[in-house]
């Protein structure tokens, strides 16, 4: 590594070239990609999918990103941190937009401009770290209280349901709910490990609804909490920094408030009248990852189940991803898509497992496996739009659940009717030029929910341990 401030030399390379074993290696490797087979292979993928895209004309464009930020209280050891979680939600009325949008023989409208900012929610979560003691609990027990309060806050309230009403919700369509004495509890299974002493809790315990908490069958003293089915303690460190716990947090928190939107706007025959030709949009793949991936099953089920009710057009889900495996591989074979695909047209290539394994993911231990069995609520597609971008394009499976043979099902476009159309005519209809490969509801969401480390993650810094004291 260079010294700071220190320039390379030009001759750096001439020891390398000179090197008789780096060149003795160098002509023993060859690669195996046949170029000619690799062309044929994408463009026998890639579609034209330019007739089938359909802007929208109305309806609700409902978009959320979330970001979090780690204060610190004291630098040395031992550590002391707080964790601040923010998750951004903007709504855009597309009939609105369409009135500001020049391409769709609009005006840009100061007025209309500012009041579609306007429309939008933040939601600052706090969750303890490293070396804090909330109400005395210990760092550990401290975290899972301040995760249970976060749901059980009014923060998320929307239609008289706060968020742990749609988290139990979703996991009794898991069937991980059972009723006593007229009493809806969550089950905590006996094969899930204590997340106080760390044990099996070797028998189902049942956290009734209106409490949200009981004593724990190994430690009588210290309660568990509903929210403790989601496991994020078990990314929690005691020592240190929390950035994977609070990531693992953030990220169920981002899917939760699209299942909480959805699931409440449903609850009621004149409010889910709004999710007529509604868009939800999450920034990245439709998967939950880590400890509380089990819940990409009921979110899943959750949306078909909410999108045959619906009167008129069903609700899309979809998730935008600009970066990543997929995304690079799409820049990769654009030049080639560019030689035989005219600029202007919409080129879509669905990633079936089979391309994925061969072109994307090499190194997959078991290409006979489904991508994200564990883990995904929807499939991906690579989009060329017709202005030359680049995206991933997630779009929620058109199935309740996962069955047998689903790595060809969930790639059968005829089973997602006119959803991949719409999902694309979103990204082209809110394109923006502002930066590369973004839509200008992500930009929106992304804007109100982000905590940048300078200045505002000093002054949070300051913030903090103006409260809790240094």
């Amino acid at each position: 590594m260079p010294f700071a401030n220190e320039t390379s030399s030009a001759l750096g390379a001439e020891d390398i070239m000179r090197d008789a074993e780096v060149t003795a290696l160098f002509q023993r490797c060859r690669h195996h990609l046949d170029p000619e087979a690799f062309s044929g292979e994408v463009l026998r993928a890639a579609l034209d999918y330019s007739d089938k895209v359909v802007r929208p004309e109305q309806g609700l464009v409902i978009a959320a990103d979330g970001s979090n930020y780690e204060a610190s209280i004291s630098k040395g050891f031992p550590s002391s941190r707080m964790g601040l979680l923010k998750i951004g939600q903007v709504g855009i009325d597309i009939a609105e937009y369409h009135k500001i949008d020049p391409r769709s023989g609009g005006t840009p409208d100061p007025i209309t401009i500012a009041k579609i900012e306007r429309e939008k929610n933040t939601y600052s979560v706090p969750l303890t770290g490293a070396g804090i003691y909330l109400d005395d609990y210990g760092p550990r027990e401290s975290f899972r209280r301040s995760t249970f309060e976060a749901f059980r806050s009014s923060r998320f309230e929307l239609l008289g349901g706060k968020l742990e009403r749609t988290l139990i919700d979703l996991f009794e369509i898991g069937g991980e709910t059972e009723v006593v004495d007229g009493k809806r509890h969550l089950i905590l299974k006996a094969t899930m490990s204590c997340p106080i002493t760390g044990e099996k809790l070797g028998q189902n315990v049942l956290i009734p609804e209106d409490l949200g908490q009981v004593p724990s069958p190994h430690v009588p003293d210290s309660p568990l909490y509903l929210t403790d089915i989601l496991r994020l303690s078990e990314a929690f460190a005691e020592e240190g920094s929390n950035q994977q716990a609070y990531t693992r947090a953030m990220s169920a928190l981002e899917h939760l408030v699209l299942a909480h939107t959805i699931m409440r706007l449903d609850a009621a025959e004149h409010t889910r009248a709004i999710l007529n030709g509604a868009i939800f949009l999450v920034d990245g793949p439709l998967g939950i990852f880590g400890e509380p991936a089990k819940l990409h099953k009921p979110m899943m089920k959750m949306i078909s189940d909410v999108r045959s009710r619906v009167n008129g057009l069903p609700p899309l889900v979809m998730g935008v991803t600009k970066s990543g495996r997929v995304v690079e591989h799409g820049k990769l074979i654009q030049p080639l898509l560019l030689e035989h695909f005219p600029r202007g047209r919409t080129v879509l290539i669905p990633i079936s497992d089979e391309y994925r394994y061969r072109y994307i993911d090499f190194g997959a231990k078991n290409p006979g496996s489904n991508f994200g069995n564990d883990t995904h609520y929807g499939q991906a597609f690579l989009v060329r739009s017709a202005s030359d971008r680049i995206f991933e394009l997630n779009i929620a499976y058109p199935f309740a659940e996962k069955g047998t043979d689903f790595q060809n099902r969930k790639v059968d476009l005829i089973a997602y009717g006119a959803d991949i159309g719409r999902a694309i005519g979103v990204l082209e209809l809110f394109e923006t030029e502002l930066y590369a490969d973004a839509n200008i509801v992500q930009h929106l969401a992304h804007r109100c929910a982000s905590i940048s480390h300078r200045p505002a993650g000093r002054t949070l810094d300051m913030f903090v341990r103006s409260i809790i004291g240094a």
